[in-house]
């Protein structure tokens, strides 16, 4: 971690390894119409939310974090670095909309924006509140979203208080070692990563980059179904069990097609924040573990489920996770174009097959947030095309909720109720019908 900056003066911070991964596909993103890279947080929030407090908390975090405004300085075979000047002054608007949601998460989804962080208030259904956080995803991961809105919820909750800003921002630093045994870890994961390309991938939106909105649908499983769910994937490594889910439900759409492809392989993030750690909130800290399964190791969900767990295993015990964060923080030294076509040339062109996440239970430091009991919770990031989709799952209280996130023109006409026909048939072990998407 670098030193603490001092605030009313300009500072800098490298850009984690995650970091650089994420502005090469925004570049990459940006060129062919995609827009910025973004995601959604939303809380659905019981009657007694006080705009008021969010506005008093946000006020006094936006004061303290002067990278939220920051933007990306480059320079030849050296490390990005997040600057800010002295007069740098981060805001996070707050709109309170009158009716009920709508499509309006499509549409802040899709907006560009300057603002770092933007919040929308509306009425639920139930005479609650809907909460709609949009975050720039080049400045907070998942976890580090749910920080912030943890901060928030304290801060709202003690309107004298003041932000722990002290390492909320910079990378993750590992203990030092030596350039040997960097370099062995780089060169492990590198035959990691090469040995993955020897089998062939087919992501939904293809190998060549193109023009697209974000649009996705979300899954809000009840109670009773989430019960059902959690007991049909059993004692095994639930992970595994939910990315079997996800190739499954991608492979359903691939055979549709009559495109099936050799494999089917998806990264699986890896927090380098410590469990129970309330910093830092800005930035990516994360790292990668990556599985593939051959098609034919698909047709049985609980055995592909077991054969990803091994994987996990086999991956944990060699410790693959620091392997690939000493290998992307060795990349941040490349430069954005050479960075893609080396991540390109190695998956076909396609970059992975989709992209995956399972960040556990949503939100637990918080039961509560600006006066309203959160009922429910959820992230809405948006992809990158190659390769076209992501499906995302969190637990909230023991709600499990499965986002579909794609860039349209991915989906082919009937594609959608294809996969989420088959995310209900493999979770719940029925066949039922999905609501529409946004």
């Amino acid at each position: 971690m670098e030193p603490s900056v001092q605030l009313g003066q300009a500072g800098s911070t490298l850009l984690s390894g995650a970091d650089w991964f994420l502005a090469t596909v925004e570049k990459m993103m940006l060129a062919h119409g995609q827009g910025e890279h973004a995601g959604l947080s939303i809380l659905r929030l019981a009657p007694g939310f006080d705009v008021e407090a969010l506005r008093s908390a946000t006020e006094r975090l936006a004061a303290q974090s002067p990278i939220a405004d920051a933007w990306v300085r480059t320079a030849w075979f050296r490390p990005a670095r997040w600057e800010w000047g002295s007069e740098t002054k981060a805001t996070f608007p707050i709109v309170v909309h009158a009716g009920p949601p709508g499509d309006l998460a499509h549409h802040r989804l899709n907006e560009p924006s300057y603002e770092p962080i933007r919040f929308d208030v509306l009425s639920s259904t139930e005479g609650g509140t809907v909460l709609i956080m949009r975050w720039r995803h080049l400045l907070l991961d998942g976890k580090g979203a749910e920080l912030l809105l943890a901060e928030l919820a304290r801060l709202a909750a003690n309107p004298q208080a003041t932000p722990e800003r002290t390492d909320s921002w910079g990378p993750i630093t590992p203990p030092s070692s030596s350039w040997r045994e960097l370099l062995g870890e780089a060169e492990k994961f590198k035959d990691h990563f090469y040995d993955l390309a020897r089998t062939g991938i087919r992501s939904l939106g293809g190998a060549q980059p193109r023009p697209g909105i974000a649009r996705f649908y979300v899954e809000e499983f009840s109670a009773e179904e989430s019960a059902q769910i959690i007991a049909r994937a059993g004692d095994i490594f639930h992970v595994g069990w939910y990315l079997a889910v996800s190739m499954r439900v991608h492979q359903a759409v691939l055979r549709a097609r009559q495109d099936e492809p050799e494999s089917y392989q998806a990264g699986c993030a890896v927090q380098e924040r410590k469990r129970g750690a309330r910093h830092p909130i800005w930035q990516n800290h994360v790292s990668q573990l990556f599985f593939r399964l051959l098609s034919s190791e698909l047709n049985d969900l609980p055995l592909a489920a077991r054969r990803l767990q091994e994987q996990f295993a086999t991956q944990t015990k060699s410790r693959m996770e620091k392997a690939f964060a000493v290998m992307s923080r060795f990349l941040r030294r490349m430069p954005r174009w050479l960075y893609l076509r080396m991540l390109r040339s190695n998956s076909h062109g396609h970059l992975t097959s989709f992209f995956f996440s399972h960040t556990g239970e949503f939100l637990p430091e918080c039961r509560s947030f600006c006066g309203g009991t959160i009922l429910n919770g959820w992230h809405v990031p948006s992809v990158c095309q190659p390769p076209g989709t992501g499906l995302f799952f969190s637990q909230r209280e023991g709600l499990i909720t499965a986002t579909l996130s794609w860039r349209e023109g991915t989906l082919r006409d009937g594609e959608l109720e294809i996969m989420c026909a088959k995310l209900r048939k493999d979770l719940l072990g029925v066949t039922t019908e999905h609501s529409e998407a946004t």
